[in-house]
């Protein structure tokens, strides 16, 4: 089954994502939150489009709402960093190739498991920033109770896919460059490709 091949092929990138990211013990400010969005909203809003340009709709999963960009965009302006986002937006270069379909869904993968975490790092951000929502925190709570049913739901739409398209390897490939890309833009600096 596809998706245990992915958690276990993908498991060291995740780690090295993880250790890279830390959002529960490297933020301590505000700053460093705003920096830790620039970071993702640098990913989301060159990766989303590129994912956007394969059919997944005809694979059964409907991109426009599960985009986080925009989340991002409002969180950056509520903390005061339009500018920043404006000035960011699709500017990494090192975005994974994605031209084939199997290979959205490896990008999607991670993208879509960046949000399982998102609840208990929204308790993380209002306990010790006085984030919410609604000054600066809806990305980490972009599908809000619906978290569960979203996962899921994306489970079975990739493993119909898979199944169908005998994709497997190009999933897990793709997923495993995604995570990678992910990891080298956080670990550079967000002025260095704008």
């Amino acid at each position: 089954m596809i998706m245990g091949k992915l958690k276990e092929a993908t498991r060291e990138q995740h780690e090295n994502l993880e250790s890279i990211v830390d959002v529960m013990n490297k933020m301590f400010n505000r700053d460093d939150y705003k920096t830790l969005l620039t970071k993702f909203y640098r990913f989301y809003s060159t990766v989303e489009p590129l994912v956007a340009i394969n059919d997944m709709k005809a694979a059964g999963l409907d991109l426009d709402a599960r985009r986080k960009s925009h989340l991002l965009e409002a969180d950056l302006n509520a903390l005061g960093s339009s500018d920043e986002a404006a000035r960011i937006k699709g500017t990494w270069s090192g975005a994974p190739t994605i031209d084939t379909t199997a290979k959205a869904f490896g990008v999607c993968y991670v993208m879509e498991g960046a949000t399982l975490g998102g609840q208990v790092i929204m308790r993380h951000l209002k306990q010790h920033l006085d984030i919410t929502t609604e000054n600066g925190g809806s990305f980490f709570n972009s599908y809000g109770e619906r978290v569960g049913p979203m996962w899921k739901e994306f489970i079975a739409i990739t493993t119909a896919f898979a199944e169908t398209a005998n994709a497997d390897d190009e999933i897990v490939e793709s997923a495993k460059r995604t995570f990678d890309s992910f990891a080298n833009c956080f670990a550079e600096s967000a002025t260095a490709t704008a």
